[in-house]
């Protein structure tokens, strides 16, 4: 026991350790923690000696983090990401474990293992993904999506993946039909258990356990319905990641599904450590040292084969090349689960060692080269960028937009259809306000042309779609999209091909704000500075704090990001540049409604300067705008006033 516990104390310390070590160098924590296993394993220090029991208390952590990803995966998200899921999961996942099997085929393993072996490098390593994506702000970009929803198709296909294992070696208590006829009966009985469990039994148990008000009670029923679930599955001759999968999954479509995964992810955590440092220590340096050209050219093969199929596959659901090379090269690694799988291979007979270290010294590998990969993705689509296929795709985009053919000039072009987007629309066409959008996700781009909406599939940091759009005639570009390396891209070109106009880009963090300005935009919102405004303004309000003195705050720290921003500017050549030199000066249009008391007035004797310091610039009247109108000009019914003043002027004041 006393031996357990310095090795537990052993495995954590240097998981501390990886952890400081790879944020300093900016690499995700697994891949310290699988060189801190190698280190510590016994092939080379022998500082872990119980590694039994350590693979054991690893095997309960694949069973917590199959439990949590199914918390994690809901109906509502695998409706979203529907195509992605469906058309690019089922591409990735059989393809490459058609390509992978068709190459193995030669080199002497059976058809069962070559076919087994290719689903298990279809995985990919869902914990350093994700943990990539979430660090470089990339989950919610096109690529993001398109990556998440290939890693939930493979996270759910691990399942029939292991349970494939015990039909291809012969031991699936049967052959043929009637082995394929039990498995699916096994299944439908779990299934049947599912649906009762989901319909009745957890919620009757989950809201039993919460009237007691107890956390204790709470995390030991959750923890109970995991492993119970996962006991069952194994006692039917299925897997222990199944059940847990399964567990997850039925709860996550209860109301207990956030307290759930809040109570069970530092128990994963902290067992998915101990998970990945047990990979490392299985390593044999021995058997790498005396196969390196084999193991290295199969991990070559490996970072070559995954990314070209994910890359295809991303293609196919219609992302632009760089945002499916991005997606692609995030895929490029042997996963967790395909190390699961593996073993479960192992198990039952299918696979002997020398295949098992073969594959657990690749999977190894290629998570130790996925940032790397990842890293070098911007410069391989920039490359690609100047090959051929990049001319095969701006021609398919520009058929796809062909569909929606309109003219544009002096208009707003939308570059992002998300829900910024949406609402600059809509707001645009009730003010009669010509606009244009460009969106790489062909389902909304579909949707949207279905509802009459002017846009166009394509990738707004090309040429060929910013010249089908007119961009260089656009009054405003507005650049709302959550890929912030493709922002920058848009914003640039963007610039180059429209000199002359208001370029605005949404960000979601301040750092991006200086380099937007730098490549050319006129203004930058953050989300991180708006969020912070509405958040104490909310909170200054409910302590009572005068609206005035709100309304001042507010005004100060807009003034302070704007005098920090002026100098990243361009030069103030027209007036909405204005607003950056100088921060309390605004512009703003105002049109005159039946009850306006300006109606019957001039502009000499409105008092609009006097009284407000609001100085009329132009009068737009049945579609003539009259530019610096005199004095003595009378405003009218319907008149739309273009004037300049104090930024926290409000129409509303002229009463």
């Amino acid at each position: 026991m006393l031996s357990l516990l310095i090795d537990l104390v052993v495995i954590f310390g240097l998981s501390v350790l990886a952890t400081l070590v790879c944020h300093r160098l900016q690499l995700p924590s697994a891949i310290g923690l699988l060189v801190g296993g190698v280190l510590a394993g016994p092939e080379l220090l022998g500082l872990v000696r119980n590694v039994h029991e350590i693979e054991l208390l690893a095997e309960i952590g694949v069973v917590l983090l199959m439990f949590v990803i199914g918390l994690e995966i809901s109906i509502a998200d695998l409706t979203r990401l529907k195509r992605y899921f469906s058309v690019g999961g089922s591409l990735q996942f059989f393809g490459t474990a058609a390509v992978v099997a068709a190459l193995l085929l030669p080199t002497g393993l059976t058809p069962q293992q070559a076919i087994y072996l290719g689903f298990v490098a279809a995985l990919s390593s869902t914990a350093i993904v994700l943990r990539m994506l979430q660090e470089r702000a990339e989950l919610e970009t096109p690529h993001g999506r398109s990556v998440l929803s290939i890693l939930i198709y493979q996270d759910i296909g691990v399942v029939p993946v292991m349970l494939m294992a015990p039909l291809l070696a012969g031991t699936g208590g049967g052959s043929g039909l009637g082995a394929i006829g039990l498995l699916l009966a096994k299944v439908a009985l779990v299934g049947a258990f599912g649906f009762c469990a989901y319909r009745w039994l957890v919620p009757f148990v989950l809201e039993s356990i919460t009237r007691t008000r107890s956390s204790e009670a709470f995390l030991l029923g959750v923890f109970t319905l995991c492993v119970g679930i996962a006991v069952l599955t194994q006692s039917l001759g299925l897997s222990l990641a199944l059940g847990a999968f399964l567990a997850g999954f039925i709860l996550s479509e209860s109301d207990y599904s956030h307290q759930a995964v809040a109570v069970m992810l530092p128990f994963r955590d902290v067992l998915m450590s101990l998970f990945f440092v047990s990979i490392g220590m299985l390593l044999n340096v021995g058997f790498l040292l005396s196969h390196p050209w084999q193991i290295g050219l199969l991990t070559l093969c490996v970072l070559l084969i995954k990314p070209l199929v994910a890359a295809i596959a991303s293609l196919q659901v219609g992302l632009p090349l760089r945002n499916s090379v991005l997606a692609g090269v995030a895929l490029g690694q042997v996963g967790e689960f395909s190390l699961v799988a593996s073993k479960a291979g192992v198990a039952v007979g299918l696979l002997n060692q020398t295949i098992f270290q073969t594959v657990l010294d690749v999977a190894v590998l290629s998570m130790i080269a996925t940032p790397f990969l990842v890293a070098s993705g911007p410069a391989l689509a920039r490359w690609l960028g100047q090959t051929p296929l990049k001319r095969l795709q701006q021609r398919r985009l520009l058929q796809e937009s062909a569909r929606s053919s309109h003219t544009y000039n002096a208009h707003i072009l939308i570059v992002g259809f998300g829900v910024t987007g949406r609402n600059l629309a809509h707001t645009a066409r009730r003010s009669n306000v010509s606009y244009a959008v460009v969106e790489v996700n062909a389902g909304i781009v579909k949707e949207a042309l279905g509802q009459g909406e002017p846009i166009h599939y394509g990738d707004a940091s090309q040429p060929p779609i910013l010249e089908l759009v007119q961009a260089k005639a656009a009054r405003a570009i507005v650049v709302v999209i959550d890929d912030p390396a493709g922002a920058r891209r848009v914003v640039e070109l963007c610039r180059r091909v429209a000199p002359n106009a208001y370029i605005l880009v949404r960000s979601r963090y301040l750092r991006e704000v200086e380099a937007l300005m730098a490549l050319g935009a006129d203004e930058v919102i953050a989300d991180e500075l708006e969020v912070s405004i509405e958040v104490f303004s909310r909170v200054l309000a409910r302590m009572l704090v005068p609206r005035e003195d709100i309304k001042n705050l507010i005004g100060d720290v807009r003034g302070e990001w704007r005098r920090m921003t002026r100098g990243l500017a361009r030069e103030a050549t027209t007036v909405h540049d204005l607003r950056v030199t100088v921060p309390n000066l605004a512009t703003q249009s105002l049109r005159l409604g039946s009850s306006s008391p300006l109606l019957g007035s001039t502009i000499a004797t409105s008092g609009l300067r006097r009284q407000h310091g609001i100085t009329v610039l132009a009068v737009t009247r049945q579609e003539e705008t009259i530019g610096n109108p005199p004095g003595e000009l009378a405003f009218q019914q319907g008149d739309v006033l273009f004037v300049i003043g104090p930024s926290d002027w409000e129409a509303d004041q002229i009463h």
